[in-house]
């Protein structure tokens, strides 16, 4: 569930990246058409060529999440079938089980 989550979260992200590459791209093009003087309009066209960059780590960082929530499912079903014989063994065994005073947490 976590794992899901954060994946959404992380693409949520990279649209953002992508969103202000875009508005910083078109308001350098849009400023440079105005004669905005260079400086200005290259660090504008800088921002928009690393938060680019950005939104493609963030890619990465979205498919490595992908790799997790696979884990993490088959983690989950892994402990499900465990815990289920266990639960099975404890349902159908004929060994006394210990007293629950015995085994408290102190």
């Amino acid at each position: 569930m976590r794992a899901a989550r954060t994946r959404s979260a992380v693409e949520r992200l990279e649209s953002r990246f992508s969103e202000r590459a875009a508005s910083a791209r078109y308001l350098s093009e849009a400023m440079t058409v105005l004669n905005v003087d260079e400086p200005t309009t290259t660090a504008y066209m800088e921002i928009s060529t690393l938060s680019n960059a950005m939104a493609g780590n963030v890619g990465q960082i979205v498919s490595a999440s992908d790799s997790l929530s696979s884990a993490a499912q088959g983690l989950d079903g892994e402990t499900q079938a465990q815990h289920s014989r266990m639960a099975e063994a404890n349902r159908t065994h004929t060994v006394e089980m210990a007293d629950r005073a015995f085994i408290q947490r102190r």
